[in-house]
C-alpha cells in the first residue's frame, strides 16, 4: 500500500466515497459495494508476482458485472459497476520483506498490527461481497509455485468466516463467490465450524508466520460469538441444506443460542428427517427465547408436523417462547397433517404461518 498510495492515489476511496457507493436492494439488506478478496500469496515477499491472481479477479468482477446468476425459478442481480474492493497487499501497510527495504515507520505498523485483529470484519460482515480466489481447476494450483488456497491457513479461515452470516437472497446479487469454480456457480454455503472444528482443520494448513495460527483461531471464536451465539436472529435459507446439514447445525450451536429469537431453515430442501433432526436436538432449555419459527419451503410433509407437534407436547414445555410457525410454500402437506400440528399449537397459544 505505501508504494500504490504514492504512485496511484487515484486508486483509493476515502471512507466517505465509499458511503456514497449506491447500496443493494431493502430485500437483501441493503448490502454494500464492498468486495473483500481472498486468495494465497505466491511467494512469501510478493502475493501475486505474475500477475495471475490480478487477471483472474478483474474477470471475475467484470463478468458478475454483466451476467446474472440463475437456479430454478430465481435470479440474482449483478454485482454494481462500481464497488470498493480490498485485497490485503494494496489495502494494508506491508511490512518490509527483503534487505533493501525501508521500514515502514510506527504509525503504518501500527496501522497494520490493528488491521490484522479486525481482519476477519472484512469477510464476515453481512453487508460486504467476498471474492473467494481459489485454485479451482486452474493449472496454476499444482505447478509448484505456490501453496494451493485451500491448503493455507488465513485463505482457510477467510473462506469459513465469510460464510458464517451471509445472506443467500436473489433478491440482490451473490455476496459469496468461488472464483475458482465460476462466477455463474452459486456457493454452497455449508455448516458454520466450531471454533474447535476450525482449529482441528488449521492445523493441517500453511501459515508464512506460525504465530497466525492462534490470531485467526481468536478472531474467528469472537466473530462466531457475536454472530451466532450471542444473535437474536439466525437466518439459513437456501443454503440447499438437508437433515444432515440441519442435523449438524442443531448439535453444533443450538445448545449455545440462548439469546436467539428468530430461526430460519426456509427454502432448504430438508424434508420430514431435517425436521426430525430438528427436534431430537431441542431439550427442556434448548433455545429459552425462540419466538419464530421458519420453515418456509422445506418439504416437510405430514411426518415433520407431526414431528414439530410431537415437539410441542412435550413436558416440561420445550421452546417455552415460541409464538409462530411458518410453514407456507411448498411443504407437500396434507389437511391431516396441519391438523395435528393445529391441535399442540392450540394448546400452546401458537400462531401458524400456512
Amino acid at each position: 500500500r505505501q508504494e500504490l498510495e504514492v504512485l496511484e492515489p487515484s486508486a483509493y476511496y476515502s471512507a466517505e466515497e465509499v458511503k456514497a457507493l449506491p447500496r443493494g436492494p431493502r430485500n437483501a439488506g441493503f448490502p454494500m459495494a464492498v468486495l473483500a478478496v481472498s486468495h494465497s500469496w505466491e511467494s512469501e515477499e510478493h502475493p501475486d508476482p505474475h500477475g495471475r491472481t490480478l487477471l483472474m479477479l478483474a474477470d471475475a468482477i467484470t463478468t458478475a458485472q454483466a451476467i446474472q446468476v440463475s437456479k430454478g425459478p430465481y435470479t440474482w442481480q449483478t454485482l454494481p459497476s462500481r464497488v470498493a474492493v480490498f485485497f490485503d497487499f494494496c489495502s494494508l501497510f506491508q511490512p518490509p520483506r527483503a534487505k533493501e527495504e525501508p521500514p515502514i515507520g510506527e504509525g503504518p505498523t501500527m496501522a497494520l498490527r490493528a488491521a490484522l485483529t479486525r481482519m476477519q470484519v472484512w469477510y464476515a460482515h453481512q453487508l460486504t461481497t467476498c471474492f473467494f480466489v481459489t485454485d479451482g481447476n486452474t493449472e496454476t494450483a499444482n505447478d509448484g509455485s505456490h501453496t494451493p488456497y485451500h491448503e493455507r491457513g488465513w485463505p482457510t479461515f477467510e473462506y469459513h468466516v465469510s460464510a458464517i452470516g451471509k445472506a443467500i437472497t436473489s433478491s440482490g446479487w451473490p455476496q459469496l463467490v468461488d472464483v475458482g469454480l465460476g462466477v455463474d456457480t452459486l456457493f454452497e454455503r455449508g455448516v458454520p465450524l466450531t471454533p474447535a472444528a476450525l482449529e482441528h482443520l488449521l492445523e493441517s494448513k500453511r501459515f508464512t508466520d506460525g504465530t497466525d495460527h492462534g490470531l485467526v483461531l481468536s478472531l474467528y471464536k469472537k466473530t462466531v460469538q457475536c454472530m451466532i451465539i450471542g444473535a437474536s436472529r439466525l437466518i439459513y435459507s437456501s443454503c440447499e441444506w438437508g437433515p444432515d446439514e440441519v442435523r449438524a447445525f442443531a448439535a453444533a450451536w443450538f445448545s449455545l443460542c440462548d439469546r436467539l429469537e428468530h430461526f430460519s431453515l426456509a427454502t432448504n430442501p430438508i424434508g420430514p428427517s431435517g425436521v426430525a433432526a430438528f427436534c431430537e436436538n431441542i431439550g427442556p432449555g434448548t433455545l429459552p427465547r425462540l419466538k419464530f419459527l421458519n420453515f418456509f419451503n422445506n418439504q416437510v410433509g405430514d411426518d415433520g408436523l407431526r414431528c414439530i407437534a410431537e415437539l410441542l407436547r412435550r413436558t416440561p414445555p420445550h421452546l417455552p417462547m415460541l409464538k409462530t410457525i411458518r410453514i407456507t410454500g411448498k411443504n407437500d402437506t396434507t389437511p391431516d397433517g396441519k391438523h395435528a400440528l393445529e391441535e399442540a399449537c392450540r394448546s400452546r397459544g401458537i400462531k401458524i404461518e400456512g
